[in-house]
This record gives structure tokens, sequence and C-alpha cells, in this order.
């Protein structure tokens, strides 16, 4: 009687913490997703302002150990790589202002590899993410690109010659926070006229709730029985209501303003815009192709890509990442 040797199965984990959901990839040794899984990141029971999110740390270890034996990965775990939102040291392994978390100082990577028994890497969430789209995604075949996400804020990873680009201090591509001129808008960091303030959902939905006070009865958000959601706006300026589309290319038209200036400096192959006001398509990224090929004089101008992988890209990028 011949025996077959054991194939070991391990699983090779991926994990896109975001400001709302976590989600954990679990992938084969061959990077084939095995399974998916959300759960909601901020726990009833998290302080607002730690260096220690104990809670977190065992609700994701939990989490993780259980998906990976759902997927048959009954060997353990392989490796382990983390997208964290904020100023991530991904050389410490640190989440030094995950501000939207009540992180700050957080020696995250250590935690995590004390639980789970193997070794975690982590970096931002956005590189993360544009790792992945560079890897698997609209991002394939490009060396030099911008990848940006705009969902609950705004985000941009720094592709260069195939590296990724953090700066000093690891704030490359933070671009939220500029100012928009003639804006007033308070944004969460204290500041007013952010980009943030506009370019995010939350600036989709203020910026309905201001056009439904000048002119409520010119738009169809109007009928709504409260307050519009970004969804709402989105599906309004599909079916043609026309302050609802102003509203998009108002969003694109101030982001192409703040990201030509670094195309001209830059000069990328690609800008890649992923997260949920993305989803908007064309009503967001053809103002911002216009705008950016208008004003970018050189023969070859950057393609306009939305992104291509979801939430997906983080999970990707965060196994590539934590492989490299």
């Amino acid at each position: 009687m011949i025996e077959h040797a054991h194939k070991e199965k391990k699983a090779y984990v991926g994990v896109d913490i975001g400001g709302t959901n976590t989600v954990i990839g679990i992938f084969d040794e061959s990077r084939v997703l095995l399974r998916k899984k959300s759960f909601p990141t901020l726990l009833p029971h998290l302080p607002a302002k730690t260096d220690h999110p104990a809670a977190f740390y065992d609700k994701l270890t939990e989490e993780i150990f259980g998906l990976a034996q759902e997927a048959g990965c009954t060997d353990g775990l392989a490796l382990v790589g983390m997208g964290v939102p904020g100023r991530i040291d991904p050389y410490q392994g640190r989440a030094e202002a995950a501000s939207n978390l009540g992180w700050f100082g957080v020696p995250f990577a250590e935690q995590m590899s004390k639980r789970l028994g193997v070794p975690v890497r982590i970096d931002n969430d956005v590189r993360i993410y544009a790792l992945g789209e560079l890897t698997a995604g609209a991002g394939q075949g490009y060396r030099n690109m911008l990848c940006l996400t705009v969902g609950t804020g705004i985000a941009t990873a720094i592709i260069a010659d195939g590296c990724i680009i953090r700066g000093n201090d690891y704030y490359a591509g933070e671009i939220g926070h500029d100012s928009v001129e003639g804006q007033v808008a308070l944004c969460a960091c204290g500041k007013r006229g952010c980009v943030e303030t506009i370019v995010s959902a939350a600036g989709v939905v203020r910026l309905a709730r201001e056009a439904l006070e000048g002119e409520g009865g010119h738009s169809s958000l109007s009928k709504l029985d409260r307050v519009p959601t970004a969804f709402d706006v989105y599906r309004a300026a599909i079916d043609g209501d026309h302050a609802s589309q102003a509203i998009f290319r108002y969003v694109g038209e101030v982001l192409a303003a703040k990201l030509l200036t670094a195309v001209c400096l830059l000069s990328p192959e690609a800008v890649i815009i992923g997260g949920g006001v993305a989803e908007a398509d064309e009503l967001l990224l053809g103002p911002i192709r216009e705008k950016i090929h208008a004003g970018y004089v050189h023969a070859r101008k950057p393609a306009i890509l939305k992104a291509r992988l979801g939430d997906t890209a983080g999970l990707i990028g965060a196994v590539t990442f934590a492989s490299s």
C-alpha cells in the first residue's frame, strides 16, 4: 500500500482594515482567494483613543483563525499582511496615527504577531490597495501611477518606477487635507475647506443638502423624506437629475485640480480611482479626465481609470506585501 505524503495547506492571509469594516481574505500558496469575510471595525466597547486596542486584536485574531479553518487550511498560517488606515510606519509595524480609529502609537504588527504566531507586516491601507491593483487589477502593466480611494475620506498612493513612495514621516499622497480656495466647511481634522470636505461620501451628502436648501424643488432628491445619502445622489444623477449630476461634476473637478499638480510633477502613466464614491464611474471620472487631459500639456496623457478589484485589492496587496 502506497502512502501519499501529506501536502501542507497553510493560509496566506490578507487583511484590509477600514474605518467602517475590516475585510479578511484567505489565500492558498498560489494566491487563489479561498474565503473572504467582513466584520465591523469599530466595536462598541473600543475606547475613543488608545495605544492598545486589545479588543480589536482579539476579535481580528479570532476571525482570522476561524476563516482559515473554514477554508480548509488546517496547517496554520504561512504569512499575514495588513492594510491599516492612517500614518503607518511599515518598518516598525506601528500605527502612528490612525485618527478615524483612535489609534496612536499602536505596535500593531508586534501585537498581532504574538497572537497569530507568525510575522505580520502592515502598511497604509491605500498603499496596500494600490499594490493590489498594480499586481492584479487596473494597474497591471504600469510602473508609474497614482492610486486613490474615495470613500469615507480620500487617500492617495504613489507608485514610481514600480516602487511605493512613502515620503517623510510616511505622509506622501495625503492630499485630503489640502485646502480648496473659497471653501469653509469644517473638516474632521479641525481645518476648514479641506479637499476631503468635498471629495468624500460625506462631502457629496453635504453638497446635496446645500443644493436642496438652495433649489430644493428643482431636484428629485427633494422628494426624499430624509437626508440623502451619497448613493441617493448617484442614483438621482443616473436618472437625469441635473443638480445631482452637477455635484459629481464639481467633486470631480475639485479632485482633478489637486491631482493635476501631482500629474505634472510625477508624470504617471495612469491615475486609478477606487472606493465607494468611485462607483459613480464616469459621473466622477469624466470630469477628472477632461480637466487633467486639458491641463497636462504633454502628448502622452495619463489614463484615468476606475479601480477593478473592489475590496479584494486590499487583500491581494496585503498578501503581496507580506510576501515581499
